[in-house]
């Protein structure tokens, strides 16, 4: 007999396929897209243009935005830390986690703990779908990658190597999961999705915001400090560095606090 669970996670994932599949769809194409910008760019001799006209001010307050397009590999490796690409991992991860709140909100969780299914199996499934669709994720936006890099730019060309590709795709899963884990906890306690959804989102985009106004402003820098997007460092990689396993361990450390909280608050609350 199948876990309720992975029922009710497969029940999950069918519900919300066209979004998922419109997600990968449209993360995979740009990534793609982004290996020809890189080969155009390289062709036109636009690298060195580009970084010559960049202050040094503007680098540090646009951040990895603008230093993606001083390189081929940044230019490559950008939409792994893309604005929009971000908002999309964060804003789907908090979508997914939220969805507690949506069935005890439509009562569609009377329905199913009616039945013989624990509630610790209704956060199982959540953490469940919101693990599985970011991989999937991940694993559409790398192979767009390397297929860009195979089929269409010179072989010559210093490219960002797979270990790399593969750093920056750990980053932004460990991000996205750090706030999913933030949604879990206050899905698992409101009664409204759009309450835990919306309070969810304007602290992911304060948290955002604050740690680009650390770039250049000293008195946040300590207010930074707490945003999870200050261990998210995606530029180090693209120019050679290792990934921190500090900064992922933290990341993935907050959103494994808040699935913990999310299953001992679902099975305490008053439903």
């Amino acid at each position: 007999m199948r876990s309720s669970a992975i029922v009710l996670a497969v029940h999950s994932v069918r519900r919300m396929r066209g979004v998922l599949i419109g997600i990968a769809l449209v993360v995979g194409g740009f990534q793609f897209l982004l290996t020809q910008v890189a080969a155009f760019l390289l062709r036109r001799g636009g690298f060195g243009l580009i970084s010559s006209f960049i202050p040094d001010f503007m680098q540090n307050v646009a951040g990895p935005s603008m230093l993606a397009f001083t390189s081929f590999a940044g230019v490559v490796a950008f939409g792994y830390f893309h604005p929009m690409v971000i908002a999309t991992h964060v804003g789907l991860a908090i979508a997914i986690a939220t969805e507690p709140a949506a069935e005890v909100e439509t009562r569609f969780a009377d329905l199913a703990l009616a039945r013989a299914v624990a509630r610790h199996e209704v956060i199982t499934r959540t953490l469940l779908v919101l693990v599985w669709s970011e991989l999937v994720m991940l694993l559409v936006m790398m192979l767009s990658t390397w297929t860009g890099l195979a089929c269409c730019t010179p072989s010559d060309t210093p490219r960002p190597g797979a270990a790399t590709i593969r750093s920056l795709a750990i980053l932004l899963g460990a991000i996205a999961f750090c706030w999913g884990g933030i949604a879990l906890a206050v899905a698992a306690r409101v009664r409204r999705r759009a309450t835990a959804s919306g309070g969810v989102a304007v602290a992911a985009l304060a948290a955002f915001l604050i740690d680009y106004l650390a770039r250049v402003w000293d008195p946040a820098k300590p207010v930074a400090r707490f945003s999870p997007f200050h261990y998210f460092e995606p530029m180090s990689l693209v120019a050679g560095g290792q990934l921190q396993g500090r900064d992922v361990g933290v990341m993935l450390v907050v959103g494994l606090a808040g699935t913990a909280a999310g299953y001992l608050i679902f099975a305490r609350r008053d439903l």
